[in-house]
């Protein structure tokens, strides 16, 4: 039986968001089916469940290595000037971590999620390395600056995005497989590798149907939603952007909820006097989406394959989302599957078609963009290199 390596950067459990989801889908992968090891890299303690979650999926062994913020910080600098890491990166880094991989028997194939711990590909011993980059980073640090008023994050998006392009660009080269969550940043990524991406080197493999939503109600015309973790920068700042420049104009039978965990109190005021409904967190999502039958995201950064639109695009419901949003979907029809807004006057023009009904809802036409769309091809993946 072949042995995996698996270097996490955050918890994988409970599988509530992003990275979660795409994380524990790989590790689900190979479960039963090879003898598997997981490393924690996390600046976070381990989620309660997690032991009882690995150990369900039969895993011989993991160690979690828990990242001080103010160690991190210093390692963040250090490294940013001596080998001109991202930020990122060297915040993750440790010898301590070094020394426990170096040690480690050697596997068949060790594999990566996320960017932040790609350092440790020097450090492990392994007939094959892959890793997950999800997007590109700095792609959507570099359009989120564009868009932020002068901030100490858009000073920090500036000086990340240059170092993150070099430092995708060095792991892909390294590892023998890259994974990212759409064709946009694969055919980015690969154009970067000068021809290094021959074969399967580069691969994009997109999320799956996580939660299925039940259609809205026809009330739902005239309901909105926003959904995601408001502790992530690029959610907290697509809510703040639609507040600041959409919100305040849209026709008054419009009504709004925001569904997410750890928003800061001052913009759960904001909500509140702005007369949107604010929920941290639901159990029955279906229940609390029955009369939102409008999904929204503003997004002027972060990328990728967004979760809540693809459920949102599954159950039939109006998405309307920015540009930067809708590169996860390769064959969006403006109009026709979604409503593609950049600027405010268009979000404006948007919902004022929604209300006139100029904008034709069609159910059936909506589900048909996402078809196909499956977490089976991570098993496909796994089940190729066992064999």
């Amino acid at each position: 039986m072949k042995s995996v390596l698996f270097v996490f950067q955050r918890n994988i459990y409970p599988k509530t968001s992003g990275y979660p989801l795409r994380a524990s889908r790989w590790l689900e992968a190979f479960a039963g089916k090879a003898k598997i090891h997981v490393v924690f890299v996390n600046a976070r303690e381990i989620n309660p469940g997690t032991e009882d979650y690995l150990k369900g999926l039969g895993v011989e062994s993991f160690k979690h290595f828990h990242i001080y913020s103010l160690r991190g910080s210093l390692h963040s600098l250090w490294f940013f000037l001596t080998r001109a890491l991202p930020l990122q990166v060297g915040f993750y880094s440790s010898f301590r971590i070094r020394k426990y991989l170096k040690e480690l028997p050697k596997s068949d194939l060790a594999v990566f999620s996320e960017r932040r711990v790609g350092d440790y590909m020097r450090h492990v011993n392994a007939d094959q390395t892959w890793i997950d980059l999800c997007d590109l980073v700095d792609d959507n640090y570099r359009t989120g600056a564009s868009r932020m008023p002068w901030s100490m994050y858009k000073l920090y998006y500036m000086l990340e995005w240059p170092l993150l392009k070099r430092w995708d660009r060095k792991l892909a080269l390294r590892a023998d497989r890259t994974f990212l969550v759409t064709e946009y940043f694969a055919r980015m990524l690969a154009r970067r590798l000068n021809g290094g991406a021959k074969g399967r080197k580069v691969v994009a493999i997109e999320n799956g149907i996580n939660i299925q939503l039940q259609p809205a109600s026809a009330a739902g015309r005239f309901g909105y939603y926003f959904l995601g973790p408001l502790s992530y920068k690029p959610n907290y700042d697509a809510v703040i952007w639609f507040l600041d420049n959409v919100h305040p104009y849209i026709p008054k039978e419009f009504r709004g909820k925001v569904i997410g965990a750890h928003a800061p109190g001052g913009l759960v005021q904001r909500m509140t006097e702005a007369g949107i409904t604010y929920v941290p967190f639901v159990e029955h999502l279906d229940v609390e989406l029955q009369d939102y039958g409008i999904c929204l995201a503003p997004m002027i950064s972060g990328g990728g394959l967004l979760n809540k639109c693809l459920e949102a695009f599954h159950s039939g419901r109006i998405v309307m989302l920015s540009p930067r949003a809708s590169t996860g979907f390769t064959n969006i029809q403006n109009g026709v599957h979604a409503i593609v807004c950049d600027k405010a006057e268009a979000w404006l023009q948007a919902f004022d078609d929604v209300a006139s009904e100029k904008f034709h809802w069609h159910p059936e036409q909506i589900k048909s963009l996402v078809e196909g769309y499956s977490w089976s091809r991570f098993n496909q993946e796994a089940d190729d290199f066992l064999q």
